[in-house]
């Protein structure tokens, strides 16, 4: 089942599809069915899934597995800020706000953002935060500096180059990245570009879940050494990240290791 994001016979019977409910077309094509087991599946541009059911889970692991490893300011220091692009889950958004966070977050297609209102439980409550900026393009970003950057998909090189001159000193760059069993080649060539960029470049996936990889990217900033226990305590209301999960995230099998040794700089 994990290895088919195509909309098909096979995709229908293997997540249970009932019926389709919602079929939007704008720049991009928003579909969302009902399933028996998975509750409400949104299907992005015929490859990218948003389950219901999972959407917590992986929203708390990706946003804190970034915002965790940021030092711990004074109250009366200014707010870290947090870009978001690449995709449209909110909830990403939803949980760095739980940071005390200024969001920027970029998509310029209002329309399927707009239709995912009943899709994602806290849509009002983050387009309506004071700390909360939505933004069509990169040029309309206010001038400054990020303490995180988390791009939903995978970025080429021109956008990882523009991003990282985004990045503060200290900042984390967290990205998707191709499938380093499925996708060798690619996931190869996008860790030589990240670790070209930044002295810190580490792959992580999600301990029992799923097929999704992801790389944690800095020029200072560690996932393990630099962890914050004292932001991961504080987090109320987690169902899936913790302390524990963090550090299991960053973990390869031996093989994989020693594969992809060469692009992994920790």
């Amino acid at each position: 089942m994990w290895l088919n994001h195509q909309l098909s016979a096979d995709f229908h019977k293997e997540y249970a599809i009932e019926e389709k409910t919602l079929d939007v077309r704008s720049d991009h094509i928003l579909e969302i069915f009902k399933s028996k087991k998975f509750g409400q599946i949104a299907l992005i541009d015929e490859r990218e899934l948003l389950l219901e059911c999972h959407l917590g889970y992986v929203s708390e692991f990706i946003a804190h597995i970034g915002a965790c490893c940021l030092r711990v300011k004074a109250p009366e220091s200014p707010q870290d800020q947090a870009l978001i692009l690449g995709g449209f889950n909110l909830e990403l958004a939803f949980e760095l706000l739980k940071h005390n966070m200024l969001i920027h977050y970029i998509q310029s297609d209002s329309k399927v953002l707009d239709s995912l209102i009943s899709f994602l439980p806290h849509f009002q409550s983050v387009r309506e935060h004071r700390d909360f900026g939505l933004y069509a393009k990169a040029i309309d970003l206010p001038l400054g500096k990020y303490h995180l950057i988390i791009h939903q998909a995978t970025p080429n090189a021109h956008e990882l180059d523009g991003l990282s001159r985004m990045l503060h000193t200290d900042g984390v760059f967290i990205a998707r990245l191709p499938h380093p069993y499925l996708q060798a080649d690619e996931c190869k060539q996008m860790l030589s570009s990240v670790s070209a960029l930044f002295s810190i470049t580490m792959p992580f996936a999600m301990p029992f879940f799923g097929d999704e990889v992801f790389v944690f990217a800095s020029k200072a900033t560690h996932p393990l050494a630099d962890l914050w226990l004292q932001r991961a305590d504080m987090l109320d209301n987690l169902s899936f990240y913790n302390a524990d999960i963090h550090n299991a995230a960053f973990a390869m099998p031996t093989r994989l290791a020693s594969t992809l040794q060469p692009w992994v700089k920790n």
